[in-house]
């Protein structure tokens, strides 16, 4: 075996310095100091709002979250859309009062609780507040002291952020207000724990028209075309309020 020549071995060495000056020069950026920094990824900044849909398995949808009417209207007024939906919940059912299991979801969680949590890890410029239907069952007293204590937390959380609360009807009767009505909303407009805060009914909208066609097989949830008619109604109800354009 022979040894190599001192040239062969003097090339080897330069070609490996060359490597090694063009990864070092990669791996680094000018400061504008006459010195160099590891090179960093650069995130573009977010543009977009950020909407967080506190909800139902009405909010959620039964398919992809990104099919819900939630995120299709957050979608048309280019907000980013962030589901936090927990079927069969609302401002008291699923909380400590009623706490229930959910197979994929584990133990429930009421509208304010999920407020509680999300504080530390999420930051809307929206939040809509969706829910009730489930909350038939509690007296309605003890639901406008839940509605007005959860709005009251998310401005709380998220002094910033607009909130929008969702008045609660089911597209098969849009017309049945659930017992919460209109006196009941009206005291919410009044009260001044809540100032700033919207109040929509994109679902009344639908009232007086037939919606069969717009129910899934269990005849109360909306099916793909529900819940593209109630994306359209809820975007109507955002613009209205001056909310398209929220940042």
């Amino acid at each position: 075996m022979t040894r190599p020549k001192a040239a062969d071995l003097a090339a080897a060495l330069l070609a490996i310095v060359i490597v090694a000056g063009l990864v070092f020069a990669l791996r680094t950026e000018p400061t504008g100091h006459g010195e160099s920094t590891p090179a960093r990824l650069v995130v573009p900044e977010q543009t977009a709002p950020a909407a967080l849909f506190i909800g139902d398995s009405y909010t959620g949808a039964s398919m992809l979250a990104e099919m819900s009417y939630a995120c299709q209207a957050a979608v048309r007024l280019r907000w980013l859309c962030d589901p936090a939906s927990m079927p069969g919940t609302g401002y008291i059912s699923g909380g400590p009062a009623n706490r229930f299991h959910i197979d994929y979801l584990g133990d429930s969680t009421s509208f304010d609780e999920r407020v509680q949590q999300l504080a530390h890890t999420a930051a809307p410029n929206i939040i809509v507040l969706d829910g009730g239907r489930n909350d038939k069952f509690a007296p309605v007293e003890d639901v406008y002291k839940a509605i007005r204590g959860t709005a009251y937390d998310a401005h709380n959380a998220w002094p910033a952020a607009k909130i929008v609360l969702v008045r609660p009807r089911f597209l098969k009767t849009p017309a049945d207000d659930l017992g919460f009505d209109d006196d009941f909303f009206d005291r919410l407009k009044q009260e001044p724990a809540l100032e700033g805060v919207t109040m929509i009914d994109p679902i009344a909208s639908l009232a007086g028209s037939d919606t069969t066609a717009l129910l899934g097989p269990d005849g109360m949830h909306p099916n793909a075309a529900g819940n593209l008619r109630i994306a359209d109604a809820l975007v109507d109800s955002l613009t209205t309020e001056g909310l398209a354009a929220a940042r």
